[in-house]
């Protein structure tokens, strides 16, 4: 398993993934500085608020892109054939993986997050729960990543799937919202949309929910909130895992 870690975590040196999200993400806080500057009240708060929010989107991208195009690597070139050929379980495989791609956006994450502590003045229990939930957000979109990987064997396409999961599980609030319609707007039309969007929010994951901005500057104002953050992770991560275990369990190499 160590083997595997240190496989992975190398592929992101190879990769220039470390470098690139940094580059982007100091990008990113450059051009959210300028833009807090740019506001009549609340310069810093603004500041904040946007780097925090540019720095979660950054990251879920990147993290979707490096294991998409890595597991598709280790397709292409039998890497995954060599791994397997060892004294390694399929389950112990999957979860390497997973572990590998979490742990290279921690370190990613954790200098990021220690940055905004000592640059910004913020709410120090609201970054710590910001900085967590982004961790949990970070291991959703990898297990699905990993996921779609696995069953479509083509980058493109697993992208694709990744990127639509996570737009869809972002916008769910607004989803969640528009399920209650006005009587005025209750036509077959609407209600029908009311339906599908129902069965989307039981489906995706509530990703608008996790690392909120505001919690930097404000702290935690609802723990409901925490709360289902923590019960979505415990179900959608084992779905996932199990989902992913029971399909490549049945792939022949």
């Amino acid at each position: 398993m160590k083997s595997i870690l240190k496989y992975i975590l190398k592929n992101g040196l190879r990769d220039r993934l470390y470098l690139g999200l940094f580059i982007a993400i100091a990008s990113a806080f450059a051009i959210s500085t300028f833009l807090g500057t740019t506001m009549l009240v609340e310069q810093n708060q603004s500041s904040i608020i946007y780097s925090l929010a540019t720095t979660r989107t950054i990251l879920s991208i990147g993290i979707i892109l490096f294991v998409c195009i890595n597991l598709s690597r280790a397709f292409d070139n039998k890497e995954i054939e060599f791994i397997l050929s060892k004294a390694v379980s399929r389950e112990k495989f999957i979860l390497s993986y997973l572990l590998g791609f979490f742990i290279a956006s921690t370190l990613i994450l954790t200098p990021i997050t220690a940055m905004v502590y000592l640059i910004f003045p913020i709410n120090k229990i609201g970054t710590f729960f910001w900085f967590l939930t982004t961790l949990s957000e970070n291991l959703i979109v990898i297990s699905f990543a990993l996921l779609s990987s696995l069953i479509l064997k083509n980058s493109f396409s697993a992208i694709l799937a990744s990127f639509g999961f996570y737009a869809l599980s972002r916008l769910m609030g607004m989803f969640v919202m528009a399920i209650e319609l006005p009587e005025e707007y209750s036509s077959t039309t609407q209600g029908g949309l009311a339906s599908v969007l129902k069965i989307l929010s039981v489906l995706f994951p509530r990703l608008d929910l996790f690392a909120q901005s505001s919690w930097a500057l404000y702290g935690v104002k609802d723990n409901v909130v925490l709360q289902i953050i923590f019960f979505q992770s415990i179900i959608y991560l084992p779905l996932m895992i199990f989902m992913a275990f029971h399909d490549f369990k049945k792939k022949q190499f």
